[in-house]
């Protein structure tokens, strides 16, 4: 941490102050930390490419069987330890060892302030993005997961993935913010806002509630629009990344290896056969394979995963036979139907708060001893809000806009405290709302730029080619201004737009017009970090596809992709839950496709998320759905039914399920 900060006093505070942090055994971890192992064994059952949000899940899920050995290679190195910090969400941005730091092609209608590139943060170590984004747990709507369904990708309706949502939750504040219908516990994610707020987030939703927003403690529950500190992957005051809850518990099984610093470069096919045999990776600069006696998965991320593909071969004919790529199988969709929420930021100023400092020796004591105060969370960060703009779906239950704040934030430090009388010769605080189109309709597409593994690839956001996100903007920061003018807001902390702030446009000020907005926008992008879709999923007659319901590669035996790559459309909000969810399906369907039943499972659920001998123990039943069985449940019409045989709607080797549920099950795989 202390290297992203500058000045002696502040160096030698956040120095001391790191050290003492990183020698703390709970948020260390030392005896649960996964050991690199840089002689891997010739070949292994499963070889899962990309450490990051879902490939921690994959991993771990498969390696619970002990009869199957499991490799995990990861392009980084581990989470470092302070990165169990939430305050120093941004610490490991920016750096070559932690942050693959890529930049997207010059945009001719975005990030115009930087050039027109737009820097996309990804994670390069273990837990990927989960261990540098912001943690906050948003689902998305049970409209995205109907018109994945809808659209081919059959299997997936809400209904359909809500239970694997609840199967990672280990929800902390159910009955106390949250209701035990929309959640559970007991899994290997815990979820619960953090430990501290700003007094300035709390009166932004009283804010909102001022400008007509029903006020909502939970926008994965009953309501779907409002403002709200949102709950988050985080426990005990420390993060939690998927590494953490899934891998961490399983460090010295024996069947579980993992190799840091190992870039997966290629998967290799049997171009008769059209089988995956092996993996490639680069180490120390030095190409080695292993081979696969089962599944390779590729859980290098959407910005990765089409491009190990495309270098395996696998993707548009013409783009591998321009670079001289042996075409193994012919799929146009690789790369394309890239997705990314996007938004303009707005920067206001506090007129009445001095920019005092969020961390000092008390703030860090509060942390050291008790894992509170500013450290033990995000300061603006965990504030959100959903609203819908004009051009929203109809009834108003999907939302098409989301706010995100930034300020307030426990970074970098000297440790001092400024004294009352020196408040007035103090800068004034400043904030960020940046509004997000959450339903986009631009695509990209990302590409090679090369057959070397370690180049970035092409990457093409394409922003704002389609006119409807900007429209959505437009309105969306009226509302963004209309909640910094309410009463609490303008009254209590003099809250105004920043002087200066986007001088590059006319026609700004505290009623700024359209074309102000529109070229704000342009100049002050904020290009998110929910890329999804380069790898969709789909139907085999849908030519764009990438991957079947089941997440294998159309055409290839032995391979699938299982992360934020194969949403055929971006969610309603965050990804990193709906990512988490991919992960957990993704790694039950391959079990259902491997696992050896000593008997046939009756009441699906019982035998895939614990014994039924343990119904009547939550505490030996992790997967534990009681939650939800109730006649008040609101998710739809839907009812859970433990009776409900979800082996029928799942088998693969019957995709008709979805004509005749009560279509006989296969038989099991090998």
């Amino acid at each position: 941490m202390a290297d992203s900060c500058s000045g002696h006093s502040v160096l030698l505070f956040m120095t001391v102050l790191e050290a003492f942090i990183n020698g703390r055994c709970d948020l260390a971890d030392p005896c649960n930390r996964l050991d690199n192992k840089d002689n891997p064994d010739d070949d292994y059952d499963f070889v899962v490419v990309g450490g990051g949000t879902a490939g921690s899940v994959v991993a771990g899920r498969l390696s619970e069987n002990p009869q199957w050995k499991v490799l995990l290679l990861e392009a980084g190195g581990d989470e470092p330890l302070s990165s169990s910090v939430p305050a120093w969400v941004t610490a490991y941005w920016w750096r070559n060892d932690t942050d693959w730091m890529y930049y997207t092609e010059p945009q001719e209608k975005a990030c115009l302030a930087d050039g027109g590139k737009c820097y996309w943060p990804r994670g390069k170590l273990l837990g990927g993005c989960s261990t540098i984004n912001g943690m906050m747990y948003m689902r998305g709507h049970a409209a995205d997961y109907d018109g994945w369904a809808i659209n081919g990708a059959y299997g997936w309706s809400w209904h359909e993935v809500f239970p694997y949502f609840l199967k990672s939750e280990d929800n902390k504040e159910i009955g106390s913010g949250v209701s035990g219908q929309y959640h559970n516990i007991g899994g290997p994610m815990p979820v619960q806002r953090f430990r501290h707020a700003p007094e300035f987030a709390h009166d932004v939703v009283a804010a909102s509630i001022e400008l007509g927003f029903p006020p909502t403690g939970d926008l994965n529950g009953e309501s779907t629009t409002g403002f709200t500190l949102a709950q988050a992957f985080n426990d005990g005051g420390s993060r939690y990344t998927t590494a953490r809850g899934f891998l961490r518990p399983g460090a010295r099984r024996a069947n579980l290896d993992v190799v840091f610093n190992a870039l997966g470069s290629k998967v290799v096919v049997d171009p008769d056969t059209k089988r995956v045999t092996a993996v490639e990776y680069i180490k120390d600069g030095v190409t080695k394979t292993v081979k696969v006696n089962k599944e390779a998965i590729l859980s290098a991320g959407t910005l990765n995963s089409p491009q190990i593909l495309l270098l395996s071969g696998i993707g548009p004919e013409e783009t591998l036979n321009k670079l001289n790529i042996p075409v193994i199988q012919d799929l146009p969709g690789v790369g394309q139907n890239l997705q990314n929420h996007v938004g303009v930021k707005l920067d206001f100023t506090l007129m009445k708060e001095p920019d005092l400092p969020v961390l000092d020796w008390a703030a860090a004591m509060d942390y050291m001893l008790k894992r509170e105060g500013p450290l033990s969370s995000t300061g603006l960060s965990q504030l959100t809000g959903m609203v819908n703009s004009k051009y929203a779906p109809a009834g108003g239950r999907q939302p098409d806009v989301q706010y995100f704040f930034g300020g307030y934030y426990a970074s970098c430090s000297d440790g001092n405290t400024i004294e009352p009388d020196q408040y007035a010769a103090t800068e004034r605080r400043t904030v960020m709302i940046a509004a997000i189109a959450l339903q986009p309709r631009s695509r990209g597409y990302i590409t090679l730029r090369s057959t070397d593994p370690t180049e970035p690839p092409i990457m093409q956001p394409n922003y704002f080619c389609d006119e409807h996100e900007m429209n959505v903007l437009v309105e969306a920061a009226r509302i963004a201004y209309r909640l910094a003018n309410t009463t609490i807001l303008r009254e209590k902390y003099g809250m105004i737009p920043t002087p200066g702030y986007g001088d590059e446009c006319s026609g700004g000020g505290p009623n700024p017009t359209d074309e102000y907005l529109r070229c704000l926008a342009q100049y002050y992008t904020a290009p998110e970090n929910h890329q999804v879709g380069t790898c969709k999923m789909g139907p085999k007659i849908d030519p764009m596809s990438v991957v079947d319901p089941q997440l294998k590669v159309h055409g290839i035996e032995g391979l699938r992709v299982i992360d934020a790559s194969i949403m055929p459309t971006i969610t309603t909000g965050n990804t990193a839950a709906p990512t988490v969810m991919v992960a957990e399906r993704g790694a039950e369907f391959i079990r259902s496709r491997h696992q050896l039943y000593k008997h046939r499972p009756v009441s699906g659920l019982d035998n895939k998320f614990g014994d039924s001998s343990h119904q009547n123990d939550a505490d030996d039943n992790r997967w534990h759905f009681a939650n939800i069985a109730n006649k008040d449940h609101k998710w739809g019409n839907w009812k859970w039914d433990k009776d409900w045989n979800w082996d029928n709607r799942r088998n693969e080797q019957n995709p008709n399920w979805i004509k005749n549920p009560d279509t006989p099950i296969a038989a099991a795989g090998n």
